[in-house]
């Protein structure tokens, strides 16, 4: 999807939306979007939805909501492509001038397809655009307050301002006006991609402050759910938030969602980015210190079920990610009240803690071998021969027959000499055994 959008942005829009834009929608050259294309003039002005286009002059309905003079506008909105690339450079920035039509905005937020990780990243080039341009802002405030997004998304007037606040100047009134949880729990449930990103982008902002992070502290269930659309930029703001709110509120505040939010964070352990993988672990490890004794029995099962994730990310080519694994195994064996695997994750022993967990029972072992599958497709030679490691050992450490525990021992001398050896030339020693 990203190709097409990247070969012939006008066109795919038009195929989504309905819509005709063409260069008179968009006077400035698509890089300014950071896309690339040729845009096609089109035969005569379209009208979207509401009559939303071009006016008979080439004029977009844009500039009724640009603070530029109205003559300048006409004058930027009829100019060809081959003029204005001729007066300015194609990744110039004018400070004055709208970059981006309404229709377009309007056509990202309402007709994109919303849950598509595509939609997101055009919706952030824009808000970011914004940052640098009242006009764009403009553009952006006057369509979140259009009533036609609330048929749209099923939202109310009130709950629409909400959205609009988080585009403006972070003030003390404003994030007053935007800690309201009720409105902002019925947002998070909104299945779109940029509407989610402006509701975390507002909690972000009230997560930062102490007073209203205690305000929010029930929503957090709930900012967990939005990783069901496992996208990298949604949970880098998930995690954000969840952290900042644990640090404010303070461990009895927290103890109503710590089991639940410890939940979501196990499959964000192994996500592409290391800021979440990062962002999750140190989180699942501040969630640990938040437990009060009634709810341990139901989180050990959690904490037992992270432990395998945690050691093998402890191999991850990423140090950030490794050092916070490692940090984290410390803390779930002190959790556990497992003082030999809190003894070997100090030590950073791998062997001797992969050794640790197979003397669990036979079912736990049996769940520890299923959680490390995954692993034999990672991306990373590390992890993967940790997986391999850690499954070859299984079967073999406590078989009743003496030749096969003599194999499983010459397997774990084996690794243990290999440990200084780069992860490429382990995963051929170990394809390498003597059969």
């Amino acid at each position: 999807m990203l190709d097409m959008v990247l070969q012939d942005p006008t066109s795919w829009l038009m195929d989504v939306s309905s819509l005709r834009l063409d260069r008179h929608a968009l006077p400035w050259p698509p890089q300014l979007l950071g896309i690339q294309s040729h845009f096609k003039a089109a035969k005569s002005c379209g009208k979207g939805r509401n009559n939303r286009g071009c006016g008979a002059n080439g004029y977009s309905t844009a500039a009724a909501a640009c603070s530029c003079p109205p003559t300048r506008c006409q004058r930027l909105w009829s100019s060809s492509r081959e003029t204005w690339e001729a007066r300015v450079h194609p990744y110039s920035r004018p400070s004055s001038q709208c970059w981006v039509s309404r229709d377009v905005q309007m056509s990202v937020l309402t007709d994109l397809p919303h849950s598509d990780s595509t939609t997101l990243d055009i919706w952030k080039r824009i808000l970011s655009l914004a940052e640098n341009s009242e006009c764009i802002l403009d553009v952006l405030c006057s369509i979140l307050q259009d009533q036609e997004l609330c048929g749209i998304f099923n939202i109310t007037p009130a709950e629409l301002d909400l959205l609009q606040l988080t585009l403006i100047h972070p003030t003390e009134e404003n994030l007053q006006e935007l800690c309201k949880p009720a409105l902002l729990q019925r947002l998070l449930k909104i299945e779109s991609l940029p509407v989610l990103w402006l509701v975390l982008r507002g909690l972000v902002l009230l997560s930062e402050r102490p007073e209203m992070a205690i305000g929010i502290r029930d929503l957090l269930p709930d900012v967990m759910k939005t990783l069901r659309f496992a996208n990298t930029s949604i949970a880098l703001k998930a995690s954000k938030i969840s952290r900042n709110v644990m640090t404010h509120v303070g461990k009895r505040e927290a103890h109503p969602i710590v089991v639940e939010l410890a939940e979501k964070l196990l499959p964000l352990f192994s996500r592409v980015s290391s800021e979440v993988q990062v962002g999750s672990i140190l989180l699942f490890k501040d969630v640990m210190e938040a437990v009060m004794w009634w709810q341990k029995r139901n989180m050990r099962k959690t904490v037992h079920r992270g432990l395998l994730p945690l050691l093998f990310q402890m191999s991850d080519e990423t140090p950030s990610v490794a050092e916070a694994s490692g940090e984290a195994l410390v803390r779930c064996a002190k959790f556990l009240n497992w003082k030999e695997l809190k003894r070997q994750a100090k030590r950073k022993g791998k062997m001797e803690i992969k050794e640790c967990l197979l003397r669990q029972d036979r079912q736990t072992a049996n769940e520890y071998l299923w959680l490390s599958l995954p692993y034999l497709q990672n991306s990373q030679a590390s992890l993967r021969y940790e997986a391999v490691e850690f499954i070859a050992l299984q079967p073999l450490r406590g078989d009743a027959h003496p030749a096969v525990r003599s194999v499983a021992t010459g397997i774990i001398q084996r690794c243990q000499g290999q440990k200084a050896e780069p992860p490429q030339r382990r995963l051929i020693g170990m394809c390498c055994w003597p059969c």
